[in-house]
């Protein structure tokens, strides 16, 4: 193979390689909305977890704090705090959060918007990379993504058995860890007998890390064996010998 030729592989698989890694970017963190968007979950957590007894407040009502909490976290509302007298009718000047939580839940909906980005910026380079690889590459271009994704999908199994061993051996330390990756500050370390600490466990979080990392896991296995199967009929396999003689690229 002349340099140029070689020159032209190693951009097309480059430029395949972050078509797959962008994609899988845009999926794990739209994975991560659905999850913890649902209300449900906390429904269902809020039963479990005795955060009914912890709050003093019915399941509709801490529903209705947890929505408000969603809704600020997402930029879906520009305030967190409100009063406790609008859900139980007492004295007014109560206020449903502390100076800590409310600095916390900031830096939360920061990390929610710069998720937010993320994932639509990683949407338009898997487009954009996905456009360059199709215009250099017109014949073996389904082949090279089909080989890139593959690749990456055993990656990130790989990778997300790691973590899922991680967070089943020690949540604990797993979700500190996370923590001080994410944060800069202290101030993810709320007291015990704070709202935001009743309301949400940490068993409701493992809860949820293992929601999402068994959604994407699943939905990685389904696209790796879509690009093995891809891969195959790219190659013009026969039907009896599975991939058959691999055909090379063109390049």
């Amino acid at each position: 193979m002349r340099a140029g030729g070689r020159v032209r592989a190693a951009v097309t698989t480059i430029l395949a390689a972050a078509v797959a890694v962008s994609a899988f970017i845009f999926l794990v963190v739209a994975d991560i909305e659905l999850v913890a968007g649902r209300l449900e979950f906390y429904r269902r957590s809020f039963v479990r977890s005795g955060a009914l007894e912890k709050t003093g407040l019915d399941l509709d009502r801490l529903t209705w704090v947890m929505r408000r909490v969603l809704d600020y976290s997402t930029g879906r509302r520009a305030d967190l705090q409100f009063d406790l007298a609008e859900l139980d009718g007492g004295e007014p000047g109560r206020p449903a959060f502390t100076r800590r939580e409310l600095d916390h839940m900031r830096d939360v909906r920061a990390l929610f918007e710069k998720a937010r980005v993320l994932k639509w910026v990683a949407l338009g380079a898997a487009a954009a990379a996905a456009s360059a690889l199709a215009l250099l590459e017109r014949r073996a271009a389904l082949l090279r993504l089909a080989r890139a994704f593959a690749g990456v999908s055993v990656a990130i199994i790989l990778g997300w058995v790691v973590c899922a061993a991680a967070a089943l051996a020690d949540f604990s330390g797993f979700w500190d860890r996370f923590h001080e990756v994410l944060f800069t500050n202290d101030l993810w370390l709320l007291p015990e007998d704070s709202l935001l600490i009743k309301m949400l466990p940490e068993s409701l979080f493992r809860s949820l890390a293992l929601a999402v990392l068994g959604l994407f896991a699943a939905q990685t296995v389904v696209i790796l064996g879509a690009a093995l199967r891809v891969g195959c009929r790219a190659r013009r396999s026969g039907p009896a010998a599975g991939c058959g003689t691999e055909e090379p690229l063109h390049t």
